[in-house]
C-alpha cells in the first residue's frame, strides 16, 4: 500500500472520530428540564424583604415536606404521604419559567436551578410608599 492511501485512510478516520465525538449543544429549554427530573422536596421557604438597600432574609422549614417529583415527559405529582395534586407541566424557551397545568395554570419563575436545588419565586412584590421602595421576594426552595 502507498503511503498516500495509508494518509488518506488516517485522515478519514479522524475526521469520522472528530464528527462522532462533537457534543449537542442544548438549548436553555432542555438543560432546565434534564436539570429538574427527579424527586424534589420542599425543605424551605425563604423570604427576603428589600428596603432602601438592606435586606432581610427570613427562612421557614417545611415539615412534613411536601415532593414534588418531575419527569422527563412533561409529567409532575406532588405528595405528602399520598398524592395530593398531579399533571403536566412545561418549561418557557428561555428556561425561566415553569407552568403547571390546573385551572387555572400557574407559572412560577424558577430563580435558580442548581445541581441539588431549585428555587421556585412564590410571589415577588414591590411596594412603594413616598420615594421608599420595599420589594418582599417568597421563594419555596426543592432540595434532593
Amino acid at each position: 500500500m502507498s503511503k498516500s492511501k495509508i494518509a488518506l485512510i488516517l485522515l478519514a478516520f479522524v475526521t469520522f472520530a472528530f464528527y462522532a465525538c462533537k457534543k449537542e449543544a442544548l438549548t436553555d429549554k432542555q438543560a432546565a428540564l434534564q436539570q429538574l427530573v427527579g424527586r424534589w422536596p420542599l425543605k424551605l421557604r425563604i423570604r427576603e424583604v428589600d428596603s432602601a438597600a438592606v435586606i432581610r432574609k427570613d427562612t421557614t422549614a417545611y415539615n412534613p415536606v411536601d415532593t414534588l417529583v418531575f419527569s422527563a415527559d412533561g409529567t409532575y405529582f406532588q405528595t405528602n404521604k399520598t398524592i395530593i395534586k398531579s399533571g403536566t407541566f412545561t418549561i418557557d424557551e428561555a428556561g425561566e419559567n415553569i407552568t403547571f397545568s390546573g385551572t387555572p395554570a400557574l407559572t412560577q419563575k424558577l430563580n435558580y436551578i442548581r445541581t441539588t436545588t431549585i428555587g421556585l419565586v412564590v410571589s415577588d412584590e414591590t411596594v412603594t410608599t413616598g420615594s421608599t421602595k420595599v420589594r418582599t421576594l417568597l421563594i419555596d426552595e426543592l432540595s434532593k
